[in-house]
């Protein structure tokens, strides 16, 4: 089997770890994690989350803006299919030696708040990602500094949005103010450390590719 793949394929791929890294997202986000260190405290999405924005950057740097879109709606239909298989299992009879039902309600059940929250932030955080990305870059080289404000400035926005939706009235506004900043300054963390790597991805991503494009 040859491991050379063309531009083409080569979106596909992102595409589909793209998709992923939403889906696990939204999955691990019920298991919160205490990072022990001032008292910060996030959902365990942080973890993999700053993925989608990083490919984000990456798809409407090599292909455009348009696509980008294009993918965030894919991804957000890929999740809501994930969502809808895993909530009609809660509702099917289970026979008596199975015991798992409590583990999978724990699991699977999310709050419409919650979910409302995260796709409303999804689509407004990525959209701006994609549209920062394809203006400050078109026709220029790409720049670690520059994509990382970008990605700074995105998932800022994100967090604003998700955090203040799912959680205004249930915690106070110190509360949710400590937990946006803390989510962003842990992304931040992420994202810069993964710059090499987006850079080297936009690298292989552009290779091959067709000078119409």
């Amino acid at each position: 089997m040859s491991l050379n793949v063309d531009f083409t394929e080569k979106r596909v791929i992102i595409t589909a770890f793209f998709c992923m890294a939403f889906t696990i997202a939204n999955l691990i986000t019920v298991k919160v994690i205490n990072i022990g260190f001032l008292g910060m405290e996030t959902p365990a999405g942080v973890l993999i989350y700053p993925l989608v924005y990083i490919l984000t950057n990456v798809i409407a740097e090599v292909y455009g803006e348009k696509v980008a879109q294009r993918t965030i709606i894919l991804g957000l239909c890929v999740d809501i299919l994930f969502v809808f298989m895993t909530t009609l299992i809660l509702f099917l009879p289970s026979p008596s030696f199975y015991t798992g039902d409590s583990s999978l309600q724990f699991v699977f059940t999310q709050t419409p708040r919650i979910l409302v929250a995260s796709y409303i932030s999804y689509l407004i955080g990525n959209f701006v990602n994609a549209r920062i990305t394809t203006k400050l870059n078109k026709g220029k080289d790409y720049s670690s500094v520059k994509n990382l404000g970008i990605i700074a400035f995105s998932e800022l926005i994100d967090n604003f949005v998700f955090i203040g939706l799912a959680f205004i009235g249930v915690f106070a506004v110190t509360d949710i103010l400590i937990m946006i900043i803390s989510h962003w300054i842990l992304s931040l963390i992420w994202s810069a450390i993964a710059q090499p790597f987006t850079k080297m991805t936009v690298k292989w991503a552009e290779k091959g590719k067709p000078a119409e494009i």
